[in-house]
């Protein structure tokens, strides 16, 4: 991977992507000195349909990531408030690190090419919805981006979600969409990888075992 590029991964990528994928974490996990993840997971949702796998995913991948060494920062169910308040935690805990790591299972949804995480209170009744209920992914990203080497983010947030068909029936809100958008490149910066369970604008299935399968 160059040093100012941004690599987007679909969950049904051919074996040697995935093994590459995987190889790429590993020895970076490896040869870093500071690595730092956060890691978080909704299933619980108060205003729609629980999703199976999500806080499974990421307490999974949560215990996967301690074991190749990484400082890890983890919330699973959590409201906006807990969400912001485990962010904060991570923001302080990153900043200098050699690898930023985040991870995020549960629903998710895209409005104008803006890609938002929902924590489980969220209800998205209305066009405030989405500054007062949602987390934004570019948010994270900056959290991550501060005096930082390298950069994962691996998003399991594709889903159907009937919170993105209410905000926009009710709110009137176009361009609103289950499937997340592409991150621009100058978002993530030199040395970032975005790996998503599904291809842009695409959709993922929580899928009928313990885990999904992007995870």
């Amino acid at each position: 991977m160059g040093s100012r590029t941004i690599a987007y991964c679909a969950a049904l990528l051919h074996g040697a992507g995935l093994v590459a994928l995987v190889l790429l974490l590993t020895l970076t996990a490896a040869s870093a000195e500071r690595r730092i993840a956060l890691v978080l997971g909704n299933s619980q949702y108060q205003h729609a349909a629980p999703l199976a796998n999500p806080a499974r995913d990421a307490q999974a991948m949560a215990d996967r990531l301690q074991n190749l060494g990484f400082e890890v920062v983890s919330g699973f169910d959590l409201t906006k408030q807990q969400t912001q308040t485990t962010v904060a935690q991570f923001a302080k805990q990153v900043r200098g690190a050699d690898v930023a790591l985040f991870f995020y299972a549960g629903h998710g949804l895209q409005v104008s090419g803006k890609n938002y995480l929902l924590p489980v209170d969220a209800a998205l009744e209305d066009e405030t919805s989405l500054d007062f209920e949602a987390v934004s992914v570019d948010f994270i990203l900056r959290q991550m981006s501060r005096e930082t080497s390298i950069r994962l983010v691996f998003l399991d947030a594709c889903r159907d979600n009937p919170l993105a068909d209410v905000l926009a029936k009710t709110a009137g809100i176009k361009g609103a969409s289950s499937g997340l958008a592409e991150i621009p490149i100058e978002n993530g910066g030199a040395g970032t990888l975005v790996a998503f369970a599904a291809s842009p604008n695409q959709l993922a299935y929580d899928g009928s075992g313990d885990h999904s399968p992007f995870t």
